[in-house]
């Protein structure tokens, strides 16, 4: 049988042009536990032709956009004080699908609990403006076009 309870809501997160971002969270509880698991996953959908967008559709084929976007969250938990709860050597890096949200401003990646710091700490999010990665987005692209 079932040996958790989950509940969730959605909010919209950011609505531009074609895009809408959906904020879908949710909290699983297993049974016996002493605290539930929250979620948080955001949908980047083009509302004109039903398409859901991933972190690569952001990014120019072929350019090196993990290992770069890796460096800068790496620097900011290196240097931002607000970042001093991160685990030492627990980051590595992202992934090439590291979670994600956009906005007008800025791409934000996430982590889950526990996965680099401690669970009080939530979801740990670095933000990371349009200016510092120009060189790096497909501005031509789909996902780009479809809230610019």
């Amino acid at each position: 049988g079932q040996d958790f309870s989950y509940t969730g809501d959605f909010a919209v997160s950011f609505f531009r042009k074609n895009l809408l971002v959906l904020e879908l969270s949710g909290y699983r509880f297993p049974f016996g536990a002493a605290h539930g698991m929250p979620t948080m996953i955001y949908e980047h959908i083009n509302l004109r032709t039903g398409k859901f967008y991933t972190l690569s559709d952001l990014f120019k084929p072929g350019s090196k956009y993990v290992q770069k976007l890796s460096d800068i969250v790496g620097k900011q938990i290196a240097n931002d004080p607000q970042y001093s709860y991160v685990f030492p050597d627990t980051y590595k890096g992202i992934t090439a699908d590291q979670p994600f949200y956009v906005d007008g401003e800025a791409l934000y990646l996430y982590f889950a609990p526990y996965e680099i710091a401690p669970y009080a700490a939530g979801f740990p999010t670095f933000r990371i403006p349009y200016a510092e990665i120009m060189g790096l987005i497909s501005t031509e692209g789909d996902f780009w076009q479809s809230f610019h």
